[in-house]
């Protein structure tokens, strides 16, 4: 999984003769490639990130890339696909460390924003620039919002399951409360200082709690 887009030793192939299964080779291999295309994207836009750009931030060959994608797109999709995973993994690893249905919403959100300062190669990839891959681009986002609206669900299930008394919530709740998030994260990164995003939690954390209280039909 994407975390990051740094290529450290391990991702790399020792020199010479090596005892690496072939297997492993490839892992390492398109692990590197999908960092770099991560890294071109967030440094140059999606437009600009060229093929060559990649493989040389990878060190690999052109055809080695394409042993892996069939083109730029295909690379780029797998690696928001694998970045936005990553991110939303950590939001619900944090909101399973605690118990009230409101400390898992605050610590759900605090861990998006606190992942997007700490990894902001990640946040300018998959905020900013999905938004030029075409429609698959704009598909694959869907399909990421998707995930997110029902993590928020589980949210207000367990919270109705512990007796809480919500109402009943619909998308445009969740909706609401992610597509906020993404706009400030959106916002910083397009200003060169995402790594200051993290000033917006408690707002969103407002947010989400006024709004899991709301019937959603009065929206």
């Amino acid at each position: 999984m994407v975390e990051a887009v740094d290529i450290n030793q391990q991702l790399l192939i020792p020199t010479g003769r090596h005892t690496l299964p072939p297997q492993e080779v490839r892992e390492r291999q398109r692990e590197r490639l999908l960092r770099a295309i991560a890294s071109c994207v967030s440094e140059q836009g999606y437009a600009d990130t060229t093929i060559a750009d990649v493989v040389r931030i990878a060190r690999t060959s052109r055809t080695a890339f394409y042993e892996h994608f069939s083109d730029k797109e295909s690379a780029f999709l797998e690696a928001y696909q694998q970045m936005t995973a990553a991110f939303i993994k950590a939001s619900l690893d944090a909101a399973a460390s605690v118990t009230q249905w409101q400390a898992k919403l605050e610590a759900g959100i605090a861990t998006y924003f606190r992942w997007m300062a700490e990894h902001p190669e990640v946040a300018i990839t998959t905020i900013v620039e999905i938004h030029s891959a075409g429609r698959r681009g704009l598909e694959a986002r869907s399909r990421a919002l998707k995930q997110w609206t029902r993590t928020l669900e589980g949210v207000a299930t367990l919270a109705r399951r512990d007796g809480a008394d919500l109402p009943e919530l619909d998308d445009a709740v969740y909706y609401a409360i992610i597509l906020t998030a993404e706009m400030y994260v959106h916002d910083y990164a397009r200003r060169g200082c995402v790594e200051q995003v993290e000033e917006k939690t408690p707002h969103v954390q407002g947010l989400a709690r006024s709004l899991f209280q709301v019937d959603a039909a009065s929206i």
